[in-house]
């Protein structure tokens, strides 16, 4: 008995050494954990695509970008932030986890004015743990807005991120040297994987960020080091990052990550129950329909969009549960702040906002005349809005009664029949696999 025991506990001794030997692993502390409870909870969002006010000034320059951000909120994040960080510390989760894209566009100021609005947390014993996504390192669409002009500002440099978000890289149990991922104890029963999956310059570029991601070798040989140790350990992992295990859409390039396949296997190997990551701005849930014990995947939606939700996981030693929340602005408003109809009613503005982003992209899908009176083709495109409003907030179940009632409209049944809307209506016609807003897993 004691020689089966000690098997795993010697590979995984001798895996960590020559990581160690080849400069790819940095470890700490590995009996530092975030909490003793054994039931801890934490809470995940993604895509906040925060910029800092010091960075415009709400003038023609900053508005022209608001009308092209496809639906974010840009002016009121600094107020959403103020209500999560209250919620949390009046909540009290283990922690709070961002899987990526918290910038805008790499700005550097961004980052530092996120993290001071964070701070809170940190000081209530809340741990904040973020990874970077692929607007955050070294992205050449980093900027700042004054009057009708707009001109490049620092970016986001790996060595910057580290120092900006030191506190997350001190609580690591595990550090990976060629990528910007870590490894934490969130108590004796549970690792947590931080993982960096972009890939971007390592110096300043005037380059777009790059859309796709895909891990580095050396790093997939540390997340097998780690998941190794976790399981020598007697913990179950839950791995994080920003671009997608699964095709939440018939939308792949550019989302999923390029070696995820990889990725896949290696998680099935070690049994790893859930992976959260974003980037796709939809709330989802899925798993590999072909395989029982596959890891399922939990996509947040951004932050910035409708509706503004982040998840909330509760832990036992052999329980997940997760249940997706929307944020309640109203509780922490300012007298001032209660005059502006967009703050009081922050749900309501958040979903016209895309309603209006969507409007003219779709209207554009269908402009050949194709028969159809005004009034049947209102009903088709606001038909398409409602479909892409319901795939972004998870709301999209095909099974659930509100999509059974909306394929029996006439603006459904419209877009349906439209040769020019096929592919975005293939794409948004109900989510055949899992509900969206909660999951509870069992092992």
């Amino acid at each position: 008995m004691t020689t089966v025991r000690r098997v795993p506990i010697i590979l995984t001794l001798l895996i960590t050494a020559c990581l160690l030997t080849l400069g790819l692993t940095t470890t700490h502390a590995a009996d530092h954990y975030l909490t003793k409870s054994s039931k801890p909870s934490f809470w995940v969002l993604s895509d906040p695509h925060f910029i800092a006010p010091s960075l415009h000034d709400n003038q023609s320059a900053f508005n022209q970008i608001i009308k092209t951000a496809a639906g974010k909120d840009l002016t009121d994040q600094p107020v959403a932030l103020h209500a999560l960080v209250q919620t949390a510390l009046k909540k009290r989760p283990t922690a709070v986890i961002i899987t990526g894209d918290i910038t805008f566009n790499c700005e550097l100021a961004s980052a530092k004015s996120l993290t001071q609005r964070l701070q809170p947390l940190r000081q209530a014993g809340i741990a904040v743990l973020i990874i970077p996504g692929n607007h955050d390192i070294n992205d050449g669409w980093a900027r700042q807005f004054s009057g009708k002009q707009q001109k490049a500002t620092t970016q986001i440099s790996p060595s910057a991120w580290r120092q900006i978000f030191a506190d997350d890289y001190q609580a690591a149990c595990a550090v990976d040297n060629d990528s910007l991922s870590y490894a934490v104890n969130l108590n004796k029963r549970y690792r947590l994987l931080m993982l960096d999956d972009n890939t971007y310059s390592t110096q300043p570029t005037t380059d777009a960020p790059n859309t796709g991601g895909k891990l580095k070798q050396s790093t997939l040989l540390w997340i097998e080091e780690q998941l190794h140790s976790a399981k020598a350990a007697g913990q179950q992992t839950l791995v994080f990052t920003h671009h997608n295990l699964y095709a939440h859409s018939q939308m792949k390039e550019g989302w999923v990550l390029d070696n995820a396949a990889t990725l896949r296997r290696l998680l099935n190997r070690y049994h790893v129950p859930v992976l959260f990551s974003g980037h796709i701005h939809a709330q989802d849930i899925s798993a590999d329909p072909a395989k029982k014990c596959a890891t399922t995947e939990i996509v947040s939606g951004s932050f910035s969009m409708t509706p503004a939700s982040y998840g909330v996981v509760t832990l036992t030693p052999h329980k997940f549960h997760y249940q997706m929340h929307q944020l309640n602005l109203t509780p922490y408003l300012t007298t001032k702040q209660r005059q502006q109809p967009n703050l009081v009613h922050y749900q309501q503005h958040l979903k016209q906002l895309f309603q209006q982003m969507n409007r003219n992209m779709v209207a554009r899908l269908g402009t050949t005349d194709n028969g159809l009176t005004k009034q049947q083709t209102s009903a088709e495109i606001n038909c398409l809005i409602d479909l892409n409003w319901r795939f972004e907030t998870g709301n999209d179940f095909a099974k659930s009664a509100a999509f059974v009632k909306l394929k029996r409209t006439t603006g459904y049944k419209l877009a349906a029949q439209n040769p020019q809307l096929t592919q975005p209506f293939n794409t948004l016609n109900g989510d055949h696999n899992l509900p969206d807003h909660q999951l509870t897993l069992h092992y």
